[in-house]
């Protein structure tokens, strides 16, 4: 990964995140309209619900639902940085967050109200319509705000911030991150790429430094963008302390070793702070939360497809001679041995030292074995390695043993992977890593992901990745 692109992913939160004074006064706008919204999205649903049944106008009318709804989407967005200036920019994170947080405010309504025994209180019409109109509400608000924001750019209104921009060597101006500075309103006036190192006298530094704080006044700029590397740090540091005569902003706009280091966790020790390289393990709260999810979730999963598979396994008994079911040795968690479980999907059933992968047009896949494995089906049967412990909802992908013995040898942190149980659906795969790797460089792509969610992993993040699974499954990259 370059470290421009590396540097885009951080640069939202480097950059535009740290201007309260421009953003907070449109996150509390828009939280309101959130909120706004869908209490009058429930009276709606509660007022057609009422035309619909014939129930008397002189009935009345509860909001208490709405008002809790309201309150657990507004929250729970805004954790999730549902507010952010730049993520409002972004049509389809937004469009895959509003409609996770949504379920999950409805998810916890329900809940407390079985909790609470209020089911009786709630109208199942009513709950139906709101959920309906408050995520068709809430999108419509969102787009609007895009448009908004987006023009307000395109005026040079609202969010202009003129920048100079400081750096070692030339840059490369049309590389994601400057796009991404663009996009959220910075303009660079001046960029000034400096001859100077911390091996000049003090004199060189002064009048270099004056000339450019002069250069900025003329420019009218709110404040400067360093971009350095890793090994300009130096230089950096001793920049940083002569900028301190102005009082612009300063930023940091790093490459790919800086970004990786300011974006892990900091972990306070006394009077120091430590940067954490590698997680720890996940606290025996967190694992119970994801086997709590994988449990019922898989459970729901088999007794809600109980027919497809039914249909899928005299489909395969119909198509060819062998077993339905065809099981193969894999590494789970701390490299322990487990049988998976799929649907078999081709002429033979390979578990050796050797293993061929499937590839588009491969003669060993069967005719009801094609469509099982463009549609994923083939891989339901894993529903039980999750019920079994074996197997997680989410993680990465597990391979075949010979494929492991390769790439462990081939690709230095791959044996990373096995720090959580493997998973029917991975980062990986949701970002379009599925199917098959025929080159070293592919593999290194999925392991880089893989180890990505190992590193971040939280239970919004599975709930996002099984979300996204949905929309790839129509890939064309599995055979």
């Amino acid at each position: 990964m370059s470290s421009a692109t590396y540097g885009s992913k951080h640069l939202s939160s480097a950059v535009t995140g740290r201007s309260p004074s421009l953003q907070r006064p449109f996150q509390i706008v828009i939280m309101a309209g959130d909120f706004l919204l869908v209490l009058l999205s429930y009276v709606c649903a509660s007022l057609a619900h009422r035309e619909l049944m014939g129930i008397p106008a002189d009935h009345e009318l509860s909001v208490g639902a709405g008002l809790i709804v309201a309150m657990l989407f507004v929250t729970i967005a805004f954790g999730q940085g549902g507010y952010d200036r730049h993520n409002l920019l972004n049509a389809r994170w937004q469009s895959r967050q509003v409609l996770l947080v949504w379920i999950l405010s409805l998810t916890i309504l329900a809940v407390a109200a079985f909790l609470l025994k209020s089911t009786t209180a709630l109208s199942r019409a009513t709950i139906i319509l709101f959920a309906a109109m408050g995520l068709i509400s809430l999108g419509a608000h969102r787009a609007v705000w895009r448009l908004v924001l987006t023009s307000s750019f395109a005026r040079g209104h609202s969010f202009k911030r003129r920048v100079v921009l400081l750096s070692q060597s030339p840059l490369d101006f049309t590389s994601s991150r400057f796009k991404d500075l663009r996009k959220n309103g910075f303009e660079v006036v001046h960029h000034v790429v400096l001859n100077l190192t911390p091996q000049h006298d003090d004199a060189a530094w002064d009048r270099d430094v004056l000339q450019i704080v002069r250069e900025s006044r003329a420019a009218e700029a709110d404040e400067f963008l360093l971009a350095f590397n890793w090994n300009e740090l130096p230089t950096l540091q001793k920049l940083s302390q002569r900028l301190r005569q102005v009082p612009n902003a300063i930023r940091l706009l790093p490459d790919f070793a800086i970004a990786d280091l300011v974006s892990r966790p900091f972990v306070p020790i006394s009077g120091t702070m430590a940067i954490e390289l590698q997680r720890a393990p996940p606290s025996i709260a967190e694992r119970a939360l994801k086997r709590g999810l994988d449990v019922s979730l898989a459970s729901l999963g088999l007794l809600c497809m109980a027919p497809l598979l039914i249909i899928t396994a005299i489909l395969i008994k119909l198509d060819s001679p062998g077993s339905v079911i065809f099981r193969q040795t894999r590494r789970g968690i701390n490299g322990g041995l487990f049988d998976i479980w799929k649907f078999r999907s081709m002429t033979v059933s390979d578990n050796g030292p050797e293993i061929r992968q499937a590839s588009k047009r491969d003669a060993r896949v069967t005719r009801i074995g094609r469509l099982l494995r463009k549609t994923s089906i083939d891989e339901l049967p894993q529903l039980w390695n999750v019920l079994r412990g074996e197997m997680s909802l989410v993680g990465p992908r597990p391979h075949a043993l010979a494929h492991d013995n390769y790439y462990n040898q081939m690709i230095s942190n791959y044996a990373y992977r096995h720090h959580v149980k493997p998973g029917l659906t991975g980062w990986a795969q949701v970002n379009g890593f599925r199917g098959e790797t025929p080159t070293i460089d592919l593999m290194k792509k999925r392991v880089e992901y893989d180890v990505w969610y190992v590193t971040n992993w939280s239970i919004w993040l599975d709930l996002r990745i099984l979300m996204r699974t949905a929309i790839v499954l129509s890939s064309q990259d599995a055979y």
